[in-house]
């Protein structure tokens, strides 16, 4: 337990700090679909789902990524805590430190792969008689929790100097699951730290140019 709040002490930390750095955003989003397409002994447990294959299943969740450009505006690092009800219908969170790159650039829209190890926290599934085990979770009281990688790949649209709308697919933000979300983006400080030159750099030709020194 005493591991668990250093850990989050941690990630509180690097939270106040992160908006200390130039070119820093705010990035709510959220979705309500989980969808579980790899094999699983425990479908039964999947109160909400959609399918007769119980492989789409109602998971509303909601998470706030801090982000700050490390050079120029395509490699970033972000921290990011969400809520959300996993496929049992339990109440689960999780935290998540992670890179971003913007793999493409076609003027007002761009396309970002972020990785990175996540934190997972979800209540006991042994409270339910036919959970068949699974995961390797650690149990800590009324509590499971493990380690394991979240990846994503986002779209964004650019609205103005400070607002930006997105949409992605992500994996691992609950076990062996893919969700989707919808999310607004907001620009704490536009001003690139330590800028690289080049000719076409995004948001260039946009008006309320992004990026100035």
């Amino acid at each position: 337990m005493i591991r668990i709040k250093r850990i989050l002490v941690a990630l509180l930390f690097a939270v106040l700090i992160v908006p200390c750095f130039a070119q820093t955003m705010i990035h709510p989003k959220g979705g309500f679909l989980g969808f579980h397409p790899l094999e699983t002994p425990n479908r039964h447990l999947f109160e909400n789902a959609l399918d007769a294959n119980e492989q789409w299943v109602v998971e509303p969740n909601l998470m706030v990524s801090v982000e700050t450009y490390l050079r120029g505006t395509k490699l970033s690092w972000r921290f990011m805590p969400g809520f959300y009800v996993d496929a049992a219908a339990q109440p689960a969170l999780f935290f998540h430190v992670g890179i971003k790159y913007r793999i493409l650039q076609i003027f007002r829209s761009s396309f970002d792969l972020a990785v990175g190890p996540t934190y997972n926290f979800r209540q006991d599934w042994h409270q339910y008689y036919n959970y068949v085990e699974e995961g390797n979770f650690n149990l800590n009281g009324k509590w499971e929790n493990k380690f394991y990688v979240l990846g994503e790949l986002e779209y964004k649209f650019f609205l103005t100097e400070r607002w930006d709308i997105t949409a992605s697919v992500m994996y691992g933000h609950e076990w062996e699951t893919f969700t989707f979300t919808m999310g607004v983006r907001y620009w704490l400080s536009t001003l690139i730290k330590h800028p690289i030159n080049c000719s076409s750099c995004p948001f260039g030709d946009l008006p309320g140019e992004r990026g100035r020194r």
